[in-house]
């Protein structure tokens, strides 16, 4: 498997915010969004090759339960359900972090997703599919990336779509999330907007920033 890097920090997003994580990020995704942030780990050449117990011992040596395993894209590797079974069997609670273009893995205890909605100002809005949303569990996350009013627009479109699936199933959504593209709208601005709207505030829509963006340089690797 090709390995940008490996490293410990605390998660900056999502459910775990703040708490100590192993970071497995591998190289190469099938997206090239227009505000991604770790384009290091999708072009060039700076990667390691690395089997997935080689990878699993390397995570082992740091001593903390929670995973995160994000690229790039993790879910177009060969050999990620070989991974995903080492740390799964082993009681690793992993955070599997994905663009959505493939659906969410099924068969661990101890794993989730946090799948991306790849909405208009990531210019990758028509290689989404929304079937993949569907295989999201109550225990999963579902992350909007918006930098403006018509992607919050955009955002609250899907909800809309997902209340309706999801109840023919009679099934809870998974946890929503709406994350600002670092330096786009204020902060502000997105939460009263996030206020203000019925279909966010009735399915509890969380706002969330990038916190190791606020700690640390917000173009640092290795955080």
């Amino acid at each position: 498997m090709k390995v940008s890097e490996i490293f410990l920090s605390i998660e900056g997003e999502g459910i775990r915010t703040g708490a100590p994580a192993v970071f497995v990020r591998l190289f190469g995704c099938n997206l090239h969004c227009a505000y991604c942030d770790s384009l290091y780990a999708i072009e060039g050449s700076d990667f390691v090759e690395m089997s997935p117990v080689e990878i699993f011992e390397k995570v082992q040596s740091f001593r903390t339960k929670y995973v995160t395993l994000t690229g790039g894209e993790p879910l177009i590797h060969a050999d990620v359900q070989t991974l995903l079974k080492l740390l799964d069997d082993a009681g690793f609670e992993v955070n599997i972090e994905t663009n959505g273009t493939r659906p969410s893995p099924v068969g661990y205890k101890n794993a989730f997703c946090t799948m991306d909605w790849k909405i208009s100002s990531s210019g990758m809005r028509n290689e989404k599919n929304l079937q993949n949303l569907l295989t999201l569990e109550a225990r999963d996350v579902l992350k909007f990336v918006v930098g403006t009013p018509e992607d919050l627009e955009d955002a609250v479109h899907i909800v809309e779509i997902l209340e309706k699936e999801f109840a023919k199933e009679k099934r809870p959504l998974p946890v929503l999330y709406v994350s600002p593209i670092f330096g786009s709208m204020p902060y502000e601005e997105m939460v009263n907007w996030i206020l203000a709207n019925e279909v966010l505030r009735r399915n509890s829509t969380r706002f969330q920033v990038q916190l190791h963006k606020i700690i640390w340089d917000p173009l640092a690797r290795g955080v």
